[in-house]
């Protein structure tokens, strides 16, 4: 009724409102015959021009995923006159406007989902605004995801499995937590659930999981009025074990189910970057091994507003050599600057263990130099207004230009599970230059952009809007971009102070043969 009916998609009606008062009606009923007759009479009342409309819009080799609708032929269940009913609305001329969302610009193409209402006011529980938060995310996703077809349990079994579960919240908390849970089940980095109390204090340290363990690699930058204030007790290379006396394998499984992450390298990333060393209190008891010796300390924690994190950008030159054959790119650089429109060295390495500052720095998202001629890269998948549901594959998408003095040198693009979204879009540009290989971990596996629902209690919900796939239309959602050659941070390395990534990308550039 939303997103295809033609009264309700032109704005006629107050969508909140017709649902709040139509619940009631639907509780309890003694059958489903009872309940049918009540939906047929419900929806007489929203009146539509009864003309069809000609969506055979598109060549079937376009299409990447139906709209799922097969319920509504169920008359078995639904009855004969709310299936013919329902096959009216799904059939119905309808114009491209929708009331409720639209599709972005040309380019982007995701969801933006329009007039929904925040409720800030709402307090919990509050049965009816629960179940509207969960209709309005559930429907969202079911009609405007690109890859719900990589859904691990049926979408509708998820919805019925949470109705029970968003009836007994009893607290703002509570509403979060299963807000949380609820998006989980589509296991997208992009997707998340905004709005709630963040944790207070922080150990300003970053944590990445490494050999299957929680290891510091290296410090937060902290705000100049902070400096010199934060506890050092913790170096990189010390693996945490536990903390408040919790074991940190107890922790990653008490918290994985309210993280929705695309692979197991991004949700190990989550938990460390976003809950292992956070906490409302200014002190942590932390348990750490060191050179194969248990510590335990207490670790006095900072203000998280005094944190720089150091995961996805740092204040580090954007260009640099590494030797006079060796130009360096970081492109998470907040010093930024522009990409070198002359290379004379014999290699470059392109570091996107980071998300580019593209305020920053100049030339990165069109490096012509570094393309001989046009090529493929990339097609995207768009959602449809005039059938919700529907997602079909636009042109390929090139890069570069003809260039006769084009870079011939080798190149080698660092990954790892911090290269997420604009920098896995990146990756795939980058790849696509001559003499280049990937080199690291899988990315983040959620490239592409987010489309954002405000749900009730003022809480946002983010999921990824846009397919991203290689021109041969393979994957790159949860997959991610894969390295050509497979490298990975040590414990043991780490503790030496080294970048075992990076090293392998000089060495690898040093050799005389171009693989």
């Amino acid at each position: 009724m939303k997103y295809y009916h033609p009264a309700v998609r032109a704005g006629e009606y107050d969508w909140d409102h017709e649902l709040l008062c139509i619940m009631p009606s639907l509780v309890s009923l003694p059958s489903k015959d009872k309940r049918n007759e009540i939906l047929v009479k419900w929806i007489d009342q929203f009146d539509f021009n009864k003309k069809n409309g000609n969506y055979n819009l598109c060549a079937s080799d376009s299409i990447k995923l139906l709209p799922d609708l097969d319920w509504i032929e169920d008359e078995e269940n639904l009855g004969t006159t709310l299936s013919d009913q329902l096959k009216e609305i799904r059939d119905a001329k309808r114009d491209t406007i929708s009331y409720y969302v639209n599709l972005g610009n040309e380019n982007m193409g995701e969801a933006v989902f329009e007039h929904e209402e925040r409720y800030s006011k709402c307090t919990f529980p509050n049965i009816s605004y629960q179940l509207l938060s969960l209709f309005r995310l559930w429907n969202a996703i079911q009609y405007y995801f690109p890859y719900k077809y990589l859904l691990n349990n049926s979408w509708d079994d998820v919805l019925l499995d949470n109705i029970p579960v968003f009836l007994e919240i009893t607290d703002r908390t509570d509403y979060e937590n299963a807000l949380k849970r609820f998006i989980a089940e589509v296991h997208d980095t992009h997707a998340g659930i905004y709005g709630g109390p963040i944790k207070k204090y922080l150990v300003p340290v970053v944590i990445r999981f490494i050999e299957g363990k929680a290891v510091v690699t290296e410090y937060y930058e902290l705000k100049s009025s902070f400096k010199g204030e934060e506890d050092r007790t913790l170096q990189p290379g010390d693996v945490i074990v536990r903390v408040n006396s919790e074991e940190v394998d107890s922790i990653v499984k008490r918290i994985t189910p309210y993280i929705s992450a695309s692979n197991e390298a991004t949700l190990q990333r989550q938990i460390a970057v976003n809950e292992l060393l956070w906490s409302n209190d200014t002190l942590l008891y932390v348990d750490y091994e060191r050179n194969g010796a248990i510590e335990k300390t207490r670790i006095r924690c900072v203000p998280n507003q005094m944190c720089e994190s150091t995961v996805f950008q740092k204040p580090q030159p954007l260009i640099s050599y590494l030797s006079p054959d060796i130009l360096y790119l970081y492109m998470g650089s907040t010093i930024g600057g522009e990409v070198p429109r002359e290379i004379k060295s014999k290699g470059m390495i392109i570091d996107l263990r980071a998300y580019p500052v593209m305020e920053k720095i100049n030339g990165y998202w069109e490096y012509n130099l570094l393309y001989p001629s046009s090529t493929d890269f990339a097609t995207f998948t768009h959602g449809s207004l005039l059938q919700p549901g529907l997602f079909t594959f636009g042109p390929v998408v090139k890069v570069g230009k003809e260039n006769e003095d084009y870079y011939q040198g080798k190149k080698v693009i660092l990954i790892n599970e911090t290269t997420q979204s604009h920098a896995e879009f990146m990756a795939m540009k980058y790849r696509c230059t001559p003499n280049a290989v990937v080199m690291g971990s899988t990315t983040a596996g959620a490239d592409g952009n987010c489309s954002f629902l405000i749900l009730p209690g003022n809480f946002r919900a983010t999921f990824t809007g846009l397919g991203v796939y290689y021109p041969d239309k393979s994957e790159t959602q949860q997959i991610g971009i894969l390295p050509d050659i497979e490298v990975k941070s040590t414990i043991q390395g780490i503790r030496e102070g080294r970048d075992e990534v990076l090293e392998a990308a000089i060495k690898y550039l040093n050799t005389e043969e171009v693989r």
